[in-house]
């Protein structure tokens, strides 16, 4: 059981000191073959969990009880919601920032918003500066040790680091386990304790400073799992603390070939990395192996987040060699935990868009207009006034001392009984194929970087991300480019090698999944023909002269600027 199932954006990257590899090569290309086409295999021996069969029925029965707790907050969400933000402001109201903010005269959800206007980090960089010093009593009253390293940037340019308080530990641990009680409940599994589940997440060492630790959040969350599942939770210590993934992803298929796996947790788009390695391994001593399933027939579960699981799920479904492999996505972040997951509600037999809001987990919700966002006095929208198909910019206040921070996200509500959510994209703009969150800004700044190593000059370009690049289960960029006449340059592989090492430079998360190919692989430039950019824009912007180029380009216009591709 994992009480952590997500990723932050950037979350599941090695830390930035990391930066060594061994070295290794990238996982061997498999033939993809389709789930119809498997043959069962003769029945293999595989390591069960120390737990008994009768523990299944216990934790089924538990499920179900979650479950109830679950949709009895959704039914009273007014109630919840204002509930745990009197208790956040309370517990927090003879700190600094809660004396500066009156935290004493908050009452209501409306006193709230009158004492605390919408913020962002550089609102509590100082505070977050002294308390990594060992303060305490700043924005919440006690000490903090640990400090999520955020991948992405604040206004000011600032490195996040975002406190992480034990009282966030133990709601962040009860929504984990909620994630998984629902697909329990759902599915009526009373075996799943027969297995085990493992883990894919960023090595659990964490850097001292000072008093304090700097982690990410599902490392520290490894670390914090409840002693009564660590010993159905894998992998092993030796193998957690290693930094390169290519070699943890080694280790991890070899050892475990012959372990009842039965469920696999991190983020959605590393386990196809891993399924590659494991058909390998496992084809080392069996070279009829043709899918995961003959590996681990028990794995019916991904437990996944941090990315679109959309691009992944053919691909993971493959590999696999099954169609009924369920993915339970998540929704969450450093600032709060997991916001919402699956919840497997459908309409006329089809999966309903989103995911099923947690309420009741230490985090009190707003939300912005993005059309009000600019205003003087943007309208602050609580939980229980949202409007469905709406693009709201999220904003939380967490038991960690952020109080109404808006986090950079766009979301979209896509059902109000029950409140489900689906994420929309950031408020910067970023493309992510791994978690790496790469904005328009270092998009612009690498094409610059290349631009100079490889004299040439631009028109004008995009980048766009190619899920399962070359047949594989990677990524990797397409740069899209439309270059003056007679100003192309002289070497286009070189002028590639140039934007990859630029966004190497801009981008942390982007650079450690470059090495040794981990997960993403060297980008392309895809050449434009003359005058393609603008046709391009004619075509999505319907002849607005004033429509602008993306330089983050989605799947929908990807397919209509390939029109315009060079031969």
């Amino acid at each position: 059981m994992t009480m952590d199932i997500g990723g932050e954006a950037g979350d599941f990257a090695p830390e930035s000191a990391s930066t060594t590899t061994s070295a290794s090569t990238t996982s061997p290309r498999l033939e993809a073959v389709a789930p119809r086409s498997y043959t069962p295999r003769a029945p293999r021996i595989l390591k069960p969990s120390p737990y008994p069969a009768i523990l299944g029925k216990g934790l089924l029965a538990a499920a179900k009880m979650s479950v109830a707790r679950w949709d009895r907050a959704l039914d009273n969400v007014r109630e919840v919601q204002e509930n745990t933000l009197l208790d956040i402001t309370r517990h927090a109201r003879n700190t600094e920032y809660g004396r500066r903010q009156d935290f004493a005269g908050v009452k209501s959800y409306a006193q709230f918003q009158t004492h605390v206007p919408v913020n962002n980090y550089d609102t509590f960089s100082p505070f977050i500066e002294r308390m990594r010093k060992g303060e305490k009593n700043l924005i919440v009253p006690e000490f903090v040790r640990y400090f999520g390293n955020s991948s992405g940037s604040s206004q000011a340019g600032r490195q996040k680091f975002l406190p992480i308080t034990e009282r966030q530990i133990a709601h962040q641990r009860r929504a984990g386990a909620d994630t998984l009680m629902r697909w329990l409940a759902h599915t009526n599994d009373d075996q799943f304790v027969r297995g085990f589940t493992l883990g894919l997440f960023p090595p659990t060492t964490m850097r001292e400073e000072g008093p304090v630790l700097i982690t990410s959040n599902p490392a520290l969350m490894v670390t914090k799992i409840p002693a009564f599942t660590r010993p159905v939770y894998l992998p092993e210590d030796d193998i957690k603390v290693i930094s390169s993934y290519e070699e943890k992803l080694d280790k991890i298929a070899e050892r475990y070939l012959d372990w009842d796996v039965r469920a696999v947790a991190g983020t959605t788009c590393w386990f196809t990395l891993l399924f590659e390695k494991v058909i390998a391994a496992a084809r080392k001593r069996d070279p009829g192996i043709r899918h995961v399933r003959d590996v681990w027939p028990n794995l019916r579960v991904l437990l996944g987040g941090g990315v679109s699981a959309d691009p992944y799920m053919p691909i993971i479904r493959s590999l696999v060699g099954r169609n009924d492999i369920t993915l339970v996505d998540s929704y969450n972040a450093t600032e709060g935990g997991i916001y919402s997951t699956s919840d497997f509600a459908t309409i006329a037999g089809k999966p309903e868009r989103g995911m099923r809001m947690l309420p009741h987990r230490g985090t009190f919700f707003e939300f912005v207009a993005l059309e009000d966002r600019d205003s003087p006095s943007p309208k602050r929208v609580p939980l229980w006034e949202v409007e469905c198909d709406r693009s709201y910019s999220i904003v939380v206040t967490t038991v960690s001392g952020l109080y109404a921070y808006e986090i950079g996200d766009i979301v979209r509500f896509t059902s109000k009984s029950p409140l489900r959510i689906e994420f929309a994209g950031r408020l910067s703009g970023c493309l992510s194929v791994t978690q790496e969150l790469t904005t328009h800004v270092e998009i612009e700044r690498a094409v610059a970087y290349a631009i100079a190593k490889c004299p040439s000059h631009t028109v004008d370009f995009g980048a766009s991300g190619d899920v399962g690049a070359g047949g594989t289960a990677k990524s990797r960029y397409a740069l899209w480019v439309e270059f003056a006449e007679g100003q192309e340059p002289e070497n286009m592989e070189a002028f590639a090698t140039a934007f990859d090492e630029g966004l190497c430079q801009e981008n942390r998360v982007y650079r450690e999944h470059r090495i040794g190919d981990v997960a993403i692989m060297p980008p392309r430039v895809v050449s434009l023909v003359k005058g393609g950019a603008r046709r391009f824009m004619d075509e999505v912007t319907r002849g607005n002269v004033q429509g602008k180029f993306p330089r983050i380009i989605d799947d929908a216009r990807k397919a209509k600027l390939a029109a315009y591709a060079r031969s």
